[in-house]
């Protein structure tokens, strides 16, 4: 969370997100507590890895960080780059340009196939 915002105000929350499901997968996403990624401490299980880069499963690794993904990033999170275009940030992935009424970040998350898993 603090990578994100530095605030301990509720100003990072997105009133204009009314589906109750995609406000909690949103606040899942952005505390880094998903099903997917932090199931093995409920099951016992080992910690998930990433298929493609043998490190552990993180919500940062699969939105900013994974080669595997990289063409669904540039696809859909283009508005959350940096000022040096191929490099993304958590706090912009989850700031008002990519969270916009088109929710960019679910559509990435959709197409990749771990949208049900969070």
């Amino acid at each position: 969370m603090g990578e994100i915002t530095t605030s301990v105000r509720h100003d990072w929350t997105y009133i204009h997100i009314r589906d109750r499901r995609t406000q909690i997968v949103l606040v899942r996403l952005q505390i880094g507590h998903t099903y997917l990624t932090q199931k093995y401490l409920l099951t016992r299980d080992p910690q998930p890895y990433c298929n493609e880069c043998l490190v552990p499963l993180t919500v940062r690794h699969l939105l900013v960080e994974c080669p595997s993904l990289i063409e669904l990033r540039h696809r859909y999170l283009y508005r959350c780059r940096g000022r040096d275009s191929w490099v993304y940030y958590l706090s912009k992935v989850f700031g008002p340009a990519c969270l916009a009424p088109g929710h960019d970040v679910f559509r990435f998350l959709g197409e990749a196939g771990l949208l049900l898993n969070l």
